[in-house]
Parts: structure tokens; C-alpha cells; sequence
């Protein structure tokens, strides 16, 4: 094998990793968070490839702690956040930045509670 057709080959090879390791990164972006309105727990995921397995993450995580808990939100190739007031009232933003995610979260949850903090804020991109 010549040189020329060694690097040729192994250019090839480079390419293909890279090709396969962009796919695998861009397959997996949907992201989801769980909550219990009873005791303000709450379980999130990220960067999983189907909405189910995000959302049962993001469950399983918050069931370890209450047994009440639910997916209040999913999200593909964006951000959610998640704000909690006083009396656990909550609210939930999803935008294509943090930013905007938890001004969303924040003004849904003061629309329910006093007193709104934003506990998480996770991407999945």
C-alpha cells in the first residue's frame, strides 16, 4: 500500500468516527423533570434519545424521594426549568435557552404561589 492510499485509509477512518460520534451526540436530546407537589422533591434527566427513557429517569430520580411524583415537563434540543414557591405551588418553562426557560418557570409559578425560586435548570443540546 502506498503512502498516498495509507492516508487516504486512515483520513476515511477519522472521518467515520467523527461522523458516528456527532450522530451519537445529536440522537440523544430529550430531557425531562419530575415533581412532587407535596413535598417540593424533584428528579430531572438529559441527553437521552426518546422521551420515555428522559421521563423515567427524571421519575425514578424524584420517586426516591416522594411517592407523588410526575413529569411536569419533557423537552428535545432545548432547556426547562423549574420554579417552586412557599407552599410548593410550582411552575415550569421550556425555550431554546436557560435564560428563558427559567423567566417562564418563574412567572407560572407566581402565578400559583408566593415567595418562587427556580430549584433546577437543565439542557439537553
Amino acid at each position: 500500500m502506498s503512502i498516498r492510499t495509507r492516508v487516504s485509509v486512515a483520513a476515511a477512518a477519522a472521518f467515520a468516527m467523527l461522523a458516528a460520534s456527532t450522530y451519537s451526540a445529536a440522537a440523544a436530546e430529550f430531557g425531562a423533570i419530575a415533581y412532587s407537589p407535596r413535598t417540593g422533591s424533584y428528579g430531572y434527566s438529559h441527553n437521552y434519545a426518546t422521551r420515555g427513557q428522559a421521563e423515567r429517569v427524571a421519575q425514578r430520580s424524584c420517586r426516591a424521594y416522594a411517592s407523588d411524583c410526575r413529569v411536569i415537563v419533557y423537552f428535545y434540543n432545548s432547556c426547562a426549568a423549574l420554579a417552586v414557591g412557599n407552599s410548593f405551588g410550582y411552575g415550569y418553562g421550556y425555550a431554546p435557552g436557560p435564560k428563558q426557560s427559567r423567566s417562564i418557570a418563574l412567572a407560572n409559578c407566581r402565578a400559583n404561589d408566593r415567595g418562587c425560586q427556580v430549584k433546577r435548570t437543565v439542557c439537553s443540546k
